[in-house]
């Protein structure tokens, strides 16, 4: 199928998007796990387009807005390609790895930042029903026209811009994906209390979600390292082992109490 040849599927009919729609594009290779899935999501009412076109696929973020994308795991293992770096750009838009049949694999694509991963026997109306969920969690997720009242949180060298999404730490822009950014920002919302794990994953991936919770530590994990590239000496957060993740004691106290916590931790 080529760039030419972007098939619309038949419950794609209008150009305005109406309240409930939610639309997936499929960017998958193999054809007929493309054609089954597509068949899946639009048996349950969605707006399905795919391409196994990588320029066709890019021009669609644009052109038909999707809120999930689904790809291949060859996209991001070994070697993440210019079309998942575009993906992973992109805030508002949901990625499903489809062919995650190692640990190695799902690990990958976990750490690549994407929402989900499946096996490739994975069946098809499992795979519509993930999408769907996603879908509607980052629809219900877009921001309302009333204003958001908290614009940045400030602790210590840390500040966390919530209407920019970006984290700086002593001045410098860290990159994070979308759920690292998600999930560090549900943290930092309640500073002082601890945010379990369940908790994370309802206000990241939506109660209908369903997988391996330590999927939060994975990308925690990487968000951690960046962190510490730019300040090595904080301790951004506490792991409360089997229970979930609060703020730091270097990012909560006085500035006062901080300098001296560090002095003593350096000396």
């Amino acid at each position: 199928m080529t760039v030419h040849e972007i098939r619309p599927n038949r419950s794609h009919q209008h150009v305005r998007r109406s309240a409930t729609e939610r639309r997936i594009l499929v960017a998958l290779s193999h054809p007929s796990d493309r054609r089954s899935i597509e068949h899946a999501l639009d048996h349950i009412g969605h707006t399905v387009r795919s391409t196994v076109d990588e320029v066709a696929t890019v021009a669609m973020l644009t052109a038909y807005e999707p809120d999930v994308v689904l790809i291949d795991a060859r996209e991001i293992h070994p070697a993440v390609t210019p079309l998942a770096a575009r993906l992973r750009d992109l805030r508002r838009v949901g990625v499903v790895v489809v062919g995650g049949n190692s640990r190695e694999q799902r690990l990958a694509a976990l750490r690549f930042g994407a929402d989900d991963v499946v096996a490739t026997d994975t069946a098809a109306d499992e795979i519509a029903l993930r999408c769907a969920n996603l879908a509607t969690r980052i629809s219900c997720g877009e921001p309302e026209s009333s204003p958001i009242v908290e614009d940045s949180q400030t602790f210590g060298p840390l500040v966390v811009d919530i209407n920019r999404r970006e984290i700086h730490v002593n001045g410098h822009l860290v990159p994070s994906t979308k759920l690292e950014f998600d999930l560090f920002a549900r943290i930092c919302r309640t500073p002082n209390h601890v945010v379990t794990r369940i908790e994370l994953i309802e206000s990241v991936w939506g109660p209908n979600w369903f997988g391996d919770s330590h999927v939060v530590d994975v990308h925690l994990s990487n968000l951690r390292r960046k962190l510490r590239e730019r300040c090595s000496a904080v301790d951004y957060w506490h792991t409360v082992r089997g229970v979930g993740f609060r703020l730091s004691d270097d990012l909560t106290v006085g500035a006062d109490d901080r300098s001296k916590s560090l002095v003593r931790r350096a000396g």
